[in-house]
């Protein structure tokens, strides 16, 4: 079995986030027609963690790789990251992922956990530009057997831990994108991941009465645990 990335809990932080603070960086005094797409909130987006076992070239080695595309659209165009994208409204958490990469990449795949939570601020480096905060949602998957396919999105490859590490040296790798590769890889920790469903009159505009529909941990239920 060749090298893979080894995790240093401690170091990741006992919950599996990853986070730079909003008031240390100034992002929450940015006026609001600085912010992408006038945000008011931090704006969920899931990404990909898919891991195949594969033959390195011109040897009998076999070692993990993990699955990228390359970003078309500024201000990451031409580098690699995991693949993802936006949580639709309504979609529970393991469809929005398996559908972005089904979106991307044009494989099937399976929801396995989550194994990490990154507050993502992104600072704009000069005055007039605009800035944004994502709550990314680091997901693993497997995927079904077949092959990754480009589409609109941009190309997709397979990458072994010293080409990702080799892309992280070139600038060729979104930093935080390397920085999330790193950190959950490989990981057993699990974010528990819970599906709820409530029946309430959220805008207040009738006397039904609140009820719990569904409370669901989907990690659990993936792994028949305890």
């Amino acid at each position: 079995m060749g090298r893979d990335y080894n995790i240093d809990w401690v170091n990741v932080c006992l919950v599996n986030v990853i986070m730079i603070d909003v008031e240390q960086s100034g992002l929450s005094n940015l006026p609001q027609d600085r912010r992408w797409n006038g945000q008011t909130y931090p704006a969920p987006i899931v990404v990909a963690l898919i891991r195949r076992q594969l033959r390195l070239p011109h040897t009998s080695e076999i070692e993990p790789h993990y699955l990228l595309i390359q970003r078309k659209s500024r201000p990451y165009d031409g580098q690699w990251a995991l693949v993802g994208g936006k949580w639709d409204f309504g979609e529970t958490l393991s469809d929005a992922i398996v559908r972005e990469v089904k979106e991307e990449t044009d494989l099937d795949t399976a929801f396995v956990a989550v194994r990490g939570l990154v507050s993502e601020c992104v600072l704009p480096p000069q005055d007039k530009q605009q800035g944004a905060h994502f709550l990314i949602f680091v997901c693993e998957l497997t995927a079904n057997p077949g092959q990754a396919r480009e589409r609109e999105e941009g190309a997709v490859g397979w990458f072994s831990c010293d080409q990702i590490d080799s892309l992280n040296e070139s600038g060729a790798i979104i930093p935080s994108d390397y920085a999330m590769i790193h950190s959950f890889a490989g990981a057993s920790e699990t974010v528990p991941h819970i599906e709820a469903e409530m029946h309430a009159p959220i805008d207040g505009g009738s006397d039904d009465p609140v009820q719990m529909l569904r409370f669901e941990r989907i990690d659990k239920r993936k792994f028949n645990l305890e």
